[in-house]
């Protein structure tokens, strides 16, 4: 028979204390030299570039201008309602009405922001092209689907994809900016 004695020697006790302080840090402290945002960010970027792949152009479309005071919930349910519409429109145009029925789109991401008292809502975001879809066919499509998507305002900007930071400029504003219903991981 074991006694106690040699059952707690062969199992030594645990301590459960532990120093909350080293797991958990606040923004202010850094950890392997990052704060936790940046981590974030960095984390973000690479499941982009996993799901996405190489982005072929980069973009920003700018909301109608909002006159009057209107409520941070309103900016977002309008932003949201006008980016998804121009990502319909737009892969319509590239790939025809039945494109959801063929498994064809566009790798596409975009972060929202401008959300306070005084700013415009703008998109900032990427779009990756399947190879059987030229440069000009989609950069038509994309004038198009701006000109069919009302609430867009006059201001955009559409580049081709050089600038390897413009996903972290994309996310500068956090992951709240983040609507997962525009990550998309299209055709290659």
């Amino acid at each position: 028979m074991i006694s106690s004695f040699e059952t707690n020697q062969l199992n030594p006790g645990v301590s459960s204390a532990v120093n909350l302080g080293t797991v958990f840090n606040d923004d202010d402290k850094e950890v392997f030299g990052h704060t936790p945002q940046e981590r974030l960010k960095k984390t973000w970027i690479q499941f982009l570039h996993h799901v996405i792949g190489e982005p072929t152009y980069s973009f920003t479309l700018t909301m109608r201008p909002v006159y009057g005071t209107r409520r941070t919930s309103t900016k977002i349910n309008d932003a949201v309602s006008a980016l998804s519409w121009f990502v319909n429109v737009l892969n319509s145009r590239c790939f025809g009405h039945g494109y959801r029925r063929q498994d064809i789109e566009l790798g596409f991401f975009a972060a929202l922001e401008g959300l306070g008292p005084h700013e415009q809502p703008h998109w900032h975001g990427v779009v990756r092209l399947p190879e059987q879809l030229s440069n000009a066919k989609f950069l038509e499509a994309f004038q198009h689907a701006r000109r069919k998507t009302k609430r867009l305002g006059r201001q955009f900007d559409l580049q081709p994809y050089y600038e390897k930071s413009w996903l972290e400029y994309a996310l500068k504003t956090g992951a709240d900016s983040v609507h997962p219903e525009f990550i998309r991981v299209g055709t290659y």
